[in-house]
Order: C-alpha cells, then sequence, then structure tokens
C-alpha cells in the first residue's frame, strides 16, 4: 500500500484542530504536492493568527484545485500520536528530493554549497524528528484530557426526549432511524432537519421523494395547514399569503438534494463542494437502503454492508454527524407488539454494528383512539379514515454508544406531517 505521509501529517493537524503543530517542524517546501503545501502555508498563518484551525478555515483559503485535492483526499483516520512519525516520512522524502537535486547541480558543474547547506539542515532536522517516532502514551492521554476540558459541542435535536437519551448529535456519529413503511421516518427526519436548521446549515438527502413533496410537508407543518390540503391545491387565499410570506421570511438554511440513486461517494462530493460554501453542520439520508452500492452486482447483505461501513466512515471523515433513515424487515410486521429492535434493520447486521446511534420507531393507538374506535364499533360505522388510526409514534433508543437506552411516546399529526412531543 502506498502511504501518503504528506496527507496523513495534513489530516492530523486539521482532525486535531492544530494541536499537534508543535511537533510538526517543516516548511511548506518540504511537501512535494502543491496543495498540501499551499495547506500547511494557509494552517501556519492561521496558528500566528491566532485564528481556528479547520478543514472549513483552511479549504476557505485555499484555490480551487488545492481546495478539491485537500478536501477530497485528507483521511481523518489518523493517530495524533504518530504525527512525528508522519513528520519524519515527510522530511525523508524531502531530503531525498534535495539529494537528487544536488546530485544534478553537481554534474551540472552548478554551485552546490547552498544546496549542501539546505541537505545537512534537512538531515539534522530529521535526527531531531526521529527521536519523536514512538508513539507517546502521554500525548495520547495530553489530546483525550484536552478534549475533556474543551468538550467538541454537539447539536440539540428538536426532541426533548431524544435528548435525554443522546444529549445531542456528536460530531463523527452515525444515527440510524428504523421503521417500517408508512411509520413516519420521513417526517421524523425532515423534522429534525428542519429544526436544526434554523441555526446550522443541514444537507437533507432524499433518495426516495421529490424536494416538492418534502416542501409541502415543511409548509404543512410549519403554517398548520394540512397536507392533504396543499397536496390538492384547495387552500385559501389566507394560507397563499401565509405561505409567500414564509419564502419571504425564512432564515432556515435546510439544502435539500433529491437527486435519486446516488452511491456514498456521491454523496460525499456532494457534500464537500456545498462545504466549500457552507458550514454544513449535520446530514439527513432518506434513506439508507436506497443508496446504490458501489458494486451493485453483490449480494445485498454485502452492498448494504458496506454501505453502512462508508456512512461511518464519511462521518468520521468529515467531522460531522449523519442520520440515516432505515427501512425494517417485514418480521415486524407479525410482532404480537410490532416493537422492532435492531435486529430487524433490513438487509444487513452491519447497519446495528457501525451505528452509534439507533432509534426505533412505531406506532400504536393511544387511549383515545381507543375509546374513539370502541364508540364508532358500537355505532356501527366503518369510516375507514378514522377507524384504527395509530396517533401516538414510539421513539425507542435501542443503541447508544455513547449512554442510556429507554424510549418515549409523541404525538404522530399526520395531517400535519409533523410529530408532537407530549407534556
Amino acid at each position: 500500500m502506498n502511504i501518503d505521509f504528506e496527507e496523513l501529517v495534513i489530516g492530523t493537524i486539521l482532525n486535531t484542530q492544530g494541536a499537534v503543530l508543535d511537533h510538526v517542524h517543516l516548511e511548506a517546501n518540504d511537501f512535494d504536492a502543491p496543495w498540501f503545501a499551499e495547506a500547511y502555508t494557509v494552517i501556519r498563518e492561521l496558528e500566528r493568527t491566532n485564528k481556528v484551525i479547520d478543514v472549513f478555515a483552511v479549504c476557505a483559503k485555499l484555490n480551487p484545485e488545492a481546495r478539491r485535492r485537500v478536501a477530497s483526499s485528507l483521511d481523518f483516520g489518523v493517530v495524533p500520536a504518530h504525527v512525528s512519525y508522519y513528520v519524519s516520512r515527510v522530511v525523508e522524502a524531502s531530503v531525498d528530493r534535495q539529494l537528487s537535486l544536488l546530485a544534478l547541480e553537481m554534474q551540472a558543474d552548478g554551485d552546490v554549497s547552498a544546496r549542501l547547506d539546505k541537505v545537512k539542515n534537512k538531515l539534522d532536522q530529521l535526527k531531531f524528528v526521529e527521536a519523536f517516532e514512538l508513539p507517546d502514551l502521554r500525548f495520547d492521554l495530553t489530546m483525550m484530557l484536552k478534549e475533556i476540558r474543551n468538550p467538541r459541542k454537539t447539536i440539540p435535536t428538536c426532541f426533548k426526549g431524544l435528548n435525554n437519551f443522546i444529549v445531542g448529535l456528536k460530531q463523527q456519529g452515525l444515527y440510524v432511524f428504523g421503521a417500517r413503511p408508512g411509520v413516519g421516518k420521513t417526517v421524523v427526519g425532515l423534522q429534525l432537519a428542519w429544526e436544526i436548521a434554523r441555526n446550522e446549515d443541514v444537507l437533507f438527502f432524499s433518495l426516495e421523494m421529490d424536494k416538492s413533496s418534502l416542501l409541502n410537508r415543511v409548509v404543512a407543518g410549519e403554517l398548520n395547514i394540512t397536507l392533504d390540503a396543499i397536496e390538492r391545491s384547495s387552500i385559501s387565499p389566507k394560507q397563499v399569503q401565509a405561505i409567500d410570506d414564509l419564502i419571504v421570511s425564512s432564515q432556515n438554511r435546510l439544502i435539500i438534494s433529491d437527486r435519486g440513486g446516488q452511491t456514498v461517494s456521491q454523496i460525499r462530493g456532494y457534500i464537500l463542494a456545498v462545504m466549500s460554501k457552507r458550514q454544513v453542520k449535520v446530514v439527513v439520508v432518506d434513506y439508507l437502503q436506497l443508496i446504490t452500492a458501489a458494486n451493485p452486482r453483490a449480494p445485498k447483505y454485502e452492498q448494504i454492508s458496506q454501505i453502512s461501513v462508508d456512512l461511518k466512515n464519511l462521518a468520521k471523515e468529515l467531522g460531522i454527524p449523519i442520520i440515516a433513515l432505515a427501512q425494517l424487515n417485514r418480521r415486524v410486521d407479525n410482532k404480537p407488539d410490532d416493537k422492532p429492535n435492531a435486529s430487524d434493520l433490513r438487509d444487513s447486521g452491519q447497519i446495528e454494528q457501525d451505528a452509534d446511534v439507533i432509534v426505533m420507531l412505531s406506532r400504536k393507538q393511544s387511549n383515545e383512539d381507543i375509546a374513539r374506535d370502541t364508540q364508532i364499533l358500537a355505532k356501527n360505522h366503518q369510516d375507514p379514515t378514522l377507524f384504527g388510526q395509530k396517533s401516538l409514534i414510539t421513539f425507542d433508543v435501542v443503541k447508544n454508544r455513547h449512554g442510556a437506552t429507554g424510549l418515549f411516546d409523541a404525538l404522530f399529526d399526520g395531517q400535519y406531517s409533523r410529530v408532537k412531543e407530549l407534556h
């Protein structure tokens, strides 16, 4: 395997937001790749001016080609304690290049004194960084302590009951919301995205529904206009004005992509393109099993397993939470209580392993539903729009890598395409 140590150095700096810079004794011309050289120059300038050092701040100052190279090739699966080793390998390569240039100048009978001085300095530098080559546990613990003292900001969801279990959406986390068709996973996913996007840039990938249908649901929940009225175009002039006012006044930062049949690689490319202009903080994918596999000829289990792994790696690479909606197996319909488990995720057990948090969504009748249906039966009334309606949606946190599990109920308000927490 050909390891790019220049990539690892830049990736480690960005992944630690510059915390390892005291261990990086390099100059921009030590980098062979011009895009990494330019990125390193920007990093040192940000350090000199006491500004935040992260992938967004750095890429914002790069030329388009360097930005594309750095953003698309950075490997965030790095080990900060190994940074001195990465640096030593970059210096070794730099020395090799200097020696090659020295040989060419000697062949041309040129003045090699300046070149010899540069090579000597690089060799001295190499001896210095090699002293730090082995991983240092104290450095690892120092990095851990720094994160305890300066915890990464979590992003709260719009559901207090969910926040009680997961605290909020963590950077690099993969959050899976599973449900059978018709339960309301798109409603939940869209509501999460819309509410978070009141304050942050959020990308919503809809691989099933078109953008217009999603926005119909947003308007229904936001303005208390029934979804049926919107889709039938039977809204009043007053409601039309309310929608127009929403268009003019909305500061929401939701970005919707409704292109179907995308691979994880295409999703990644779109996110990076948007990140070059916006600071995307959360990504929502609706839904996981509709992502096109990189190898469509592989068995379905292998396809979904690889998609799950790729989504988790993408969350780690970009340093942002990804919410993936997911379908469940049909066997859930045969359970007496309709209560799904993590093992009910369709097509692959790999999803259960990769996800940091898994929330199962299911619907049931409330006491009011039962009382209403009993009354309807007593009157021998068989109106299908009223009978058997399940107005409660259960959020069951069945896996939480960082905390407690448990469940809570909320009101599923289908006519307005929204979920309301019970008080």
